[in-house]
């Protein structure tokens, strides 16, 4: 990918930074996680699994002061891209990624992040960051009680209403759907639950949610 006037923003809660110098190229690493086994009178053969995580890495710089290759009029001092990026990897804080013009809309880890003075622009930091698709993985743990005998149901003539009423959340400034479906599902990539539910409130694309729209919490 050549540096034509694409974006590149890292955001993480209400912290959202577009990267000020767009990287000469992007590299995007996609590896297969199949196993080969050997079967008697078979020999050998592929056991197909899941790919593993998406890597994508680049190098570029934090500039001092503007200067016409910068893609915002105003960055912020190196230091403040830095601080943050450094505090996210630390941490252990999960991203969103975005790049246009390539549709990269990804939650994200730091893997690492590297950085030093520019030797010919005092002032100035050249940095290479490498980071990893992410997926949350929810792990349900059940107690058993073995020495605990099972009660006998009560019963009851009472009819149930098992219908519960859906919940509603109004959104709110840097909110995004993959932290609503993580406050409200422990995880957050349910989020499309919530989306496909508020299609006509929200549009075509998940990524724009507006504060004060009331989503219904299937």
């Amino acid at each position: 990918m050549t540096s034509s006037k694409y974006q590149i923003w890292l955001e993480a809660g209400k912290k959202k930074h577009q990267l000020p110098v767009n990287p000469e190229s992007i590299k995007i690493q996609r590896n297969g996680n199949n196993q080969s086994v050997t079967i008697a009178g078979l020999g050998e053969t592929t056991v197909l699994q899941e790919p593993k995580a998406v890597t994508i890495s680049f190098s570029s710089f934090f500039p001092k002061t503007y200067f016409p290759g910068c893609t915002v009029k105003k960055p912020l001092l190196p230091h403040a891209y830095i601080n943050a990026i450094s505090t996210w990897l630390n941490e252990k804080t999960v991203v969103r990624l975005y790049i246009t013009k390539c549709d990269i809309v990804w939650y994200a880890t730091i893997e690492s992040f590297s950085y030093s003075q520019s030797g010919g622009d005092v002032g100035s930091y050249d940095y290479t960051i490498s980071l990893k698709s992410y997926k949350t993985v929810r792990v349900r743990q059940i107690n058993i009680n073995k020495n605990k005998k099972a009660s006998a149901p009560k019963k009851t003539n009472a009819r149930v209403n098992t219908k519960s009423k859906p919940k509603t959340y109004t959104v709110k400034s840097g909110d995004s759907l993959y932290n609503i479906a993580k406050k409200y599902y422990g995880d957050g990539s349910k989020y499309t639950k919530i989306y496909e539910a508020n299609k006509k409130i929200i549009g075509s694309n998940p990524n724009l949610i507006k504060a004060g729209q009331v989503l219904t919490i299937p």
